[in-house]
């Protein structure tokens, strides 16, 4: 069996692609994740708690043994509307905070044997990715 401790659940945003690859290295995560994309990330979980995102983190866990799921949401998502639609950028923030702690509970309840992250990235008017851990 091959094996890793973390599964990545990450949006499909392009703009995403460099940080992540970047903070996996820095986070020694690089060739011990299961990656995970799907639009919205956390999204699925919330909206579908036996869906798509369910099914992967069940394959990764028979499949690798994986021990943490690291749920990472990011700002101006699409799937939640952009930061459109949200008042202001504390409100958008505030808002995937809370769907990645339901995300983050509904994964728990199914595998309590999981650790459960959570990451928000910030994605800038120039482009500039940032990602800070919950």
């Amino acid at each position: 069996m091959h094996t890793c401790h973390h599964a990545l659940i990450r949006c499909m945003d392009f703009r995403l692609q460099k940080a992540i690859d970047q903070w996996m290295v820095e986070k020694n995560l690089a060739g011990d994740c299961d990656m995970i994309s799907v639009a919205g990330a956390g999204k699925d979980i919330v909206d579908n708690p036996d869906g798509f995102v369910a099914t992967q983190i069940d394959l990764s866990s028979k499949l690798h043994a994986t021990k943490t799921v690291l749920l990472m949401n990011h700002m101006d998502c699409g799937a939640y509307g952009g930061h459109t639609a949200f008042e202001n950028l504390e409100t958008e923030r505030a808002h995937h905070i809370s769907e990645m702690t339901k995300a983050a509970e509904t994964i728990k309840a199914k595998r309590p044997d999981m650790e459960v992250k959570m990451i928000l990235a910030n994605i800038d008017e120039n482009g500039t990715v940032t990602i800070e851990n919950i």
